[in-house]
């Protein structure tokens, strides 16, 4: 197994502030790429698509694993699921090959007072809704633990239901409950994430703030208030056309999940499952509306870092599945908006690839903070002063059977049951599986080269 480790660039941009920025990280569970700025014509989300114009905006961002718990383990250890061996739902720092230490836990101990709400590292939904899940407790000075109206057992028996599966995380659920936003967990989290903004205040501390805001939604059971559902119109969805034969040309275990519920849904169960989704976005986006006009309020907004993603995409209907954990784009594919109010930029969009993996260099980067140990990700931060500077070679998400290698051009997988390879400048929907044709034997030849180069093909 070969390791990479690509050296951080410490101190790339010079910190122009009087002061070291505050970090507003702001995560959503299962949110794709799925958004207005993202040229998505069903979502609706103002607050983010004015963040975007005053920041940078990643076009092509991805995942290390479409699922939850090793996605956000990665992101915040800062190295591929191969080398840390953290590829575990429940998996901790603690267990990791390679002696590390998370991002907030660098932050804390370089002065910083680091906050979290909500979910961060991993938590299932519903069962973990009020817990600390698998929390990394020296990460943190203050952690909130917020539950509410949709995580109650009682509220969670209304669910629309689609299938047989009785795993509220999993199963197709989705409600539109006629209630205040307040109520639901998502919004007791911002109301804790505000008043933690006043409490920590910088100028009340000493100390700058790193503040993560770990969002719920858009992860199953999608549940969001109904005044949320009503703001998504209907004719503006559009399910995916998927071609009758789609399935023929793939290996055994593209699509992990099977089963009533995650392949071939009815039209109307489909159509109200991806409004959900939509519904849920909108009601992410008036959060975080709330949280950015909470740092106005408390003066915090010039010099405050803001980092939206997810943690994972989402499936509605690509290749006739609804959900993720799939080498697929949909699955794999995240947003990402970084906005930091000392760069003279704003308004870019960068088309270079990038992963999560990125982001632990990068706000070390932004923050003049060294990292204390070898960082696997590349730095982001010269690319908010020049979103055109290119991006890297390759991307790498790795899956419970196999790896996936995402580069300008190709995404070439290699699964136990078999490989695929796509030109994603000429099928952008994935549909045509070019693995063991002729015509591309030599393309699939240095794809599988290159991924043997990264890490041993099918190991995770």
């Amino acid at each position: 197994m070969k390791t990479i480790v690509l050296a951080t660039l410490l101190l790339a941009i010079p910190c122009l502030a009087a002061d070291p920025p505050n970090v507003l990280f702001i995560i959503s569970g299962d949110l794709g790429a799925r958004l207005a700025c993202y040229g998505e014509a069903a979502a609706k989300t103002p607050n983010i698509d004015l963040l975007a114009t005053q920041g940078t905006l990643f076009e092509r961002c991805y995942t290390q694993r479409p699922t939850c718990g090793p996605s956000r383990m990665s992101m915040l250890s800062g190295l591929y699921i191969h080398e840390s061996g953290l590829n575990g739902q429940k998996s901790r720092i603690t267990e990791s090959r390679i002696p590390a230490i998370t991002l907030p836990h660098l932050f804390r101990k370089n002065g910083y007072t680091t906050a979290r709400v909500g979910k961060v590292f991993h938590m299932g939904v519903p069962g973990d809704i009020g817990t600390a899940g698998t929390d990394d407790p020296q990460a943190w000075d203050l952690t909130v633990n917020n539950t509410g109206w949709d995580a109650k057992p009682e509220n969670l028996a209304k669910v629309n239901r689609y299938g047989p599966r009785k795993d509220h995380s999993v199963a197709v659920t989705y409600l539109d409950p006629d209630i205040p936003d307040e109520e639901m967990v998502d919004g007791v989290g911002t109301h804790a994430a505000l008043r933690l903004m006043k409490e920590q205040h910088p100028e009340k501390t000493g100390k700058p703030l790193m503040l993560f805001m770990g969002y719920f939604r858009t992860h199953p059971p999608m549940i969001a208030p109904r005044r949320h559902w009503d703001a998504i119109d209907p004719q503006e969805i559009r399910l995916p056309e998927v071609p009758e034969n789609d399935r023929q040309d793939m290996p055994k275990g593209a699509l992990p999940l099977a089963g009533p519920g995650h392949n071939f849904l009815p039209a109307g169960i489909g159509r109200d499952y991806a409004h959900a989704y939509y519904a849920s976005i909108h009601f992410i986006d008036h959060e975080i509306g709330k949280l950015v006009a909470g740092l106005k309020t408390n003066g915090l907004a010039d010099n405050t870092i803001i980092v939206i993603t997810g943690d994972q995409g989402f499936h509605l209907g690509e290749h006739n599945y609804w959900h993720k954990t799939s080498a697929f784009d949909p699955s794999c594919h995240v947003p990402l908006i970084i906005i930091d109010p000392r760069a003279a930029a704003k308004g870019q969009r960068s088309a270079g690839l990038c992963g999560l993996i990125d982001l632990y260099p990068t706000l070390c980067d932004l923050a003049g903070i060294p990292p204390e140990h070898p960082l696997s990700g590349t730095s982001l931060a010269p690319r908010l002063h020049d979103a055109a500077r290119p991006g890297k070679d390759w991307e790498l998400t790795q899956l419970q059977n196999g790896v996936t290698l995402r580069t300008d051009r190709y995404r070439y997988t290699e699964l136990k049951g078999g490989t695929m390879l796509y030109d994603l400048s000429a099928d952008p929907h994935e549909w045509r599986n070019l693995a063991g044709k002729p015509s591309h034997a030599e393309t699939e030849r240095t794809l599988r080269n290159t991924l043997s180069s990264i890490i041993a093909p099918g190991k995770n």
